[in-house]
């Protein structure tokens, strides 16, 4: 019984300095200079212990636009990233996946990645067929 006291005790602890942080990330996907519609985009939280968090998911719109946001209540610092789900350049009936970091002082902010140019392949990247 101690033991779950303990444990309990310091759950509890942990939850207490936990604090929400969130962020927004916009841009425009584009593929071969040309906008890229109805591309799917993840917001992400990469966690070390545990599976990584979802935090949102849109597709882009018709110019190739997306925005959003999400927030994860964690102690220390969230590490968002930013998935795309698409079919440039990719072989027939496959999809690659792409990760971009977003920069930790964009935290609690706005991140405005602009143009993601889809074409160029970025390090680790992985192709679903």
């Amino acid at each position: 019984m101690k033991y779950f006291a303990l444990l309990l005790l310091v759950g509890t602890a942990v939850l207490l300095e936990a604090k929400m942080q969130n962020v927004t990330v916009k841009g425009i996907a584009v593929c071969n200079k040309r906008r890229l519609a109805n591309t799917l985009v993840e917001l992400w939280d990469r966690d070390t212990l545990d599976p990584n968090d979802l935090l949102a998911t849109v597709h882009t719109n018709s110019e190739g636009e997306f925005m959003l946001s999400g927030g994860e209540d964690e102690v220390g610092s969230i590490e968002p990233f930013v998935r795309f789900t698409h079919n440039c350049n990719a072989k027939p009936g496959c999809s690659r996946v792409a990760d971009y970091d977003v920069p930790k002082d964009k935290i609690n902010g706005e991140y405005e990645m602009t143009y993601v140019t889809l074409d160029i392949v970025v390090r680790g990247e992985k192709e679903k067929c």
